[in-house]
């Protein structure tokens, strides 16, 4: 007890030598001394030995697998050392061991969210909550999560309880000023920022973007371009923004500068690329595999009636494809489930179904009988928990843009759904994408190319899909549909077994706010301004129209 009072001690006087020594000494004595354990972590992550630290953890771990604190060292090593993967599954094998580790679950959603998975996320945040108590450290980034998920009145509460346990906290005043300008509620969003304003921040936090968002939602463009319009010491996220007003006020050179400049250091900063050759692989793979008369006898899961139905919306980001959704989930019987994650994990059981990822897709004319049931079921079962099942309504929306690569999967486990394939002049897309940060396409959005080459071979795809009989059951084009609203709405929805309803050509009026970068335009009637801005940028683009020869002459874009 004296060594490890004294040990302690050392720790609290950062003489961190002095408290390695005394742990070894303790566990030379008891090698599965838990405590000894943890002094001897602590001295080797403040001497910045994290190699040792981490055999030490590890140690810890297997001798007290139910203790909390190896597991949490450990994940904060993990991910101190962009060993993100890593900790993520670590922060998984802390839970089975210990289901009631909040700060287990709030480090979990911390990796989800950072992912791009704001359900899970906010599931595990709730858990966090319901067992730690309402923290504000907690409660605080369960809101974004759910105003990532347009859930906007659950996040209001969680948000407004945060910045009620802590006035001074920063975080909970930031995503409410977004809340109240996502619901147009423009005054009570400037109050949260003037209330931002005057609370202690973290160093790299800048008000000036969303203070210009805020501006630009209320008409006063040129004071949110002022706001950024000189700025030199300019983040990724401000420069597509000031791309974007610059483009409004016809400065369109210096607005692809802003967004060719910002995408770079939005990369840079993320470490996202897009692996060319990776993709084309599996691509080819794909495609091979799907077009053979082995995968055209292979089974198709039967329908069950007694729960909603997925319609799947395809097409690239800033196709129209947020459009579409809000078109058809203006019907009665329809529900928007917005961007699904369901198709990657249906591609990954279908990966084990099938042996293993060198068999798959080929392994699948193998699988055990009943396999094309088990993807069905999956999908169904994480519909369900994401409560698409609780209106009553027929049909669900699901416009993940990765369906694309997964789409003969989905046709086997729903061969009876409606699948729409949104098209737009591919030219006017990549200037939609420049001017927006995302992560679909394998992360090809930050350079032009990439998300040419990328936008190329998708739709490539999609035309091999189609020919072996996997492809889309119905083809919309953007352009179209603007120019023949009540037309091209009433063919859509009766392709996907519906009758048109009148709400559908208001589509605006009604409907939570979308979780997407789309979320102002499609809230406002139909327009045209948008369809042909690509000519603005004809010299940056020209150099990746080659690449998309084919999808221009499929859409019937060439002039």
């Amino acid at each position: 007890m004296q060594q490890l009072w004294a040990g302690r001690q050392a720790i609290g006087s950062r003489n961190f030598e002095a408290a390695l020594t005394i742990a070894v000494q303790m566990l030379r004595q008891n090698p599965k001394n838990v405590d000894a354990l943890e002094i001897k972590a602590i001295a080797q992550i403040e001497g910045g030995n994290d190699e040792d630290a981490e055999q030490t953890l590890r140690a810890a771990m297997s001798v007290a697998p139910q203790v909390a604190w190896p597991y949490a060292g450990l994940t904060e090593l993990l991910a101190r050392n962009g060993r993100i993967a890593e900790a993520e599954q670590l922060c998984r094998a802390a839970l089975a061991a210990d289901p009631r580790n909040a700060d287990a679950h709030a480090k979990l959603a911390d990796f989800l969210a950072m992912r791009m998975k704001a359900f899970d996320a906010a599931e595990h945040y709730r858990r966090a909550v319901e067992l730690a108590g309402p923290e504000p450290r907690l409660l605080t980034p369960l809101g974004h999560a759910l105003l990532r998920l347009g859930r906007l009145d659950e996040a209001r509460a969680r948000l407004e309880a945060a910045a009620a346990a802590d006035p001074r906290a920063f975080g909970p005043a930031i995503y409410l000023a977004e809340l109240e300008e996502r619901e147009g509620n423009f005054e009570a969003a400037m109050q949260h920022l003037d209330r931002a304003e005057r609370l202690p921040r973290p160093q790299d936090a800048n008000l000036d973007r969303h203070r210009s968002v805020l501006l630009a939602r209320m008409g006063k463009h040129e004071e949110a371009l002022s706001l950024l319009d000189a700025k030199s010491d300019i983040s990724g996220a401000e420069l597509l923004h000031r791309g974007r007003l610059r483009e409004r006020a016809g400065r369109h050179a210096e607005a692809w500068q802003d967004w060719k400049t910002g995408k770079a250091k939005l990369a840079a900063e993320s470490g996202r690329r897009y692996p060319t050759e990776v993709v084309a692989a599996l691509a080819n793979r794909l495609a091979s595999f799907f077009a053979t008369a082995m995968a055209a006898e292979l089974p198709r899961a039967k329908r069950l009636e007694d729960v909603p139905q997925p319609i799947f919306i395809v097409g690239s980001p800033r196709s129209g494809t947020t459009l579409t959704e809000r078109i058809l989930a203006a019907h009665s019987e329809v529900d928007a489930g917005g961007e699904l994650p369901f198709g990657t994990d249906l591609q990954e059981l279908a990966v084990s179904l099938a042996g293993g990822e060198w068999s798959f897709p080929a392994g699948l004319a193998r699988a055990e009988p009943g396999w094309p049931e088990k993807l069905r079921d999956r999908y169904l079962a994480e519909a369900e928990r994401y409560g698409l099942f609780a209106s009553g309504a027929r049909y669900f929306t699901d416009k993940m843009p990765t369906n694309d690569f997964w789409l003969p999967l989905l046709r086997l486990a729903f061969p009876e759904s409606p699948v729409v394939l949104v098209r737009r002049n591919p030219l006017d897309v990549l200037t939609s994408i420049m001017a927006h940060e995302m992560t679909h396409g394998f992360n090809s959005s930050y350079r032009l190319e990439d998300a040419a080459r990328h936008l190329a071979l998708a739709d490539d795809l999609m035309e091999k899909y189609s020919a072996a009989g996997f492809g889309a059951t119905y083809h919309l084009q953007y352009e179209s549909l603007v120019a023949n609203q009540a037309e091209e709405t009433e063919r859509l929805t009766a392709a996907v077994g519906l009758e048109m309803e009148p709400a559908q050509l208001s589509f605006h009026e009604s409907g939570a706010v979308p979780a997407t970068p789309s979320y102002v335009q499609v809230r406002k009637p139909l327009n045209a301004g948008s369809i042909g801005n690509w000519k603005n940028y004809a010299s940056e683009l020209e150099p990746v129209r080659p690449l998309l020869a084919d999808v221009l002459a499929r859409g019937g874009y060439v002039e």
